[in-house]
């Protein structure tokens, strides 16, 4: 009977203790931050930013309203892609070997930029990669180049033992090149949302393979380098979300070859007509 009684009074004791608990309340209570006014229709108000417009047609990218490509704290250094495309006529000149041999031909081509401009976007440097192609032909005078062509089991020699030399027909460059330079906006910066004017420069070097078209037998191949500076001017319109641009552009090249087992360099001067766009 005493065990059930200290049972009772345990049990009892254990309620009242329990009832009058209460909860701590947390330590961390104050670094909870309020919640949000209540605007007039009872929801939390938008950040503020969330309502800024841009008034800008251009999309963030072409204007450089975004968080990349900047530079140190404070400092802004857009960086802007661009794709082209030129054609037009080259011109061989000088008392190079195929700089005789050859007349006006065709060059056509196209690549790629990158721009880094300045913070106030009025000039930028400018990485360059592109190719170009270049088909010119005979100036017809049918000089005689020695030549020596291995097929298999099997030499043609021409220009010895009263056999005649070739005689070059065409010639035809593909050719891969790599360049630096500048552009420069004289009249408004490269953000401006209207039609702007542009000039800029860049010089660089080219690797590839020049094939010469031949009279008297199949044609023959050889690698080819050279340097090339060019020069141009474009004009820049806005549409939709890119940039289009045209211009004129003109460049003097030089390539080194000896297609005709000999020296058979080459000296240029182009003028060349060129579309793309930026973005």
């Amino acid at each position: 009977m005493k065990m059930k009684r200290w049972l009772g009074m345990i049990v009892l004791a254990a309620w009242l203790s329990v009832s009058s608990a209460h909860a701590q309340q947390p330590a961390n209570h104050a670094a909870y931050p309020p919640p949000s006014p209540l605007s007039t229709n009872g929801l939390p108000d938008p950040p503020i930013e969330a309502f800024t417009a841009h008034p800008s047609g251009l999309s963030d990218w072409i204007t450089y309203r975004r968080d990349c490509c900047e530079g140190k704290h404070g400092r802004i250094t857009p960086l802007s892609t661009e794709l082209y495309v030129f054609a037009g006529p080259t011109t061989p000149f000088g008392s190079m070997t195929l700089s005789r041999e050859l007349t006006t031909g065709w060059s056509i081509g196209g690549g790629g930029r990158a721009l880094f401009y300045n913070e106030p976007q009025t000039r930028a440097w400018v990485v360059d990669a592109h190719i170009i192609n270049t088909n010119q032909w005979s100036s017809k005078r049918d000089t005689q180049f020695p030549v020596t062509i291995f097929r298999a089991g099997d030499k043609q020699v021409f220009g010895a033992d009263g056999v005649p030399g070739v005689t070059v027909q065409s010639a035809n460059r593909t050719m891969a090149g790599l360049g630096v330079g500048q552009e420069f906006y004289p009249w408004k910066p490269a953000d401006y949302e209207g039609r702007k004017w542009r000039v800029g420069y860049d010089l660089g070097g080219r690797y590839g393979s020049l094939i010469l078209t031949l009279n008297e037998t199949r044609g023959i191949k050889d690698v080819a380098g050279g340097i090339y500076v060019g020069g141009h001017s474009k004009f820049e319109c806005p549409w939709r979300n890119v940039m289009f641009h045209m211009g004129v552009r003109f460049e003097w090249s030089y390539t080194w070859s000896d297609v005709l087992q000999r020296s058979s360099d080459v000296q240029d001067i182009s003028v060349l007509l060129s579309t793309g766009m930026r973005y």
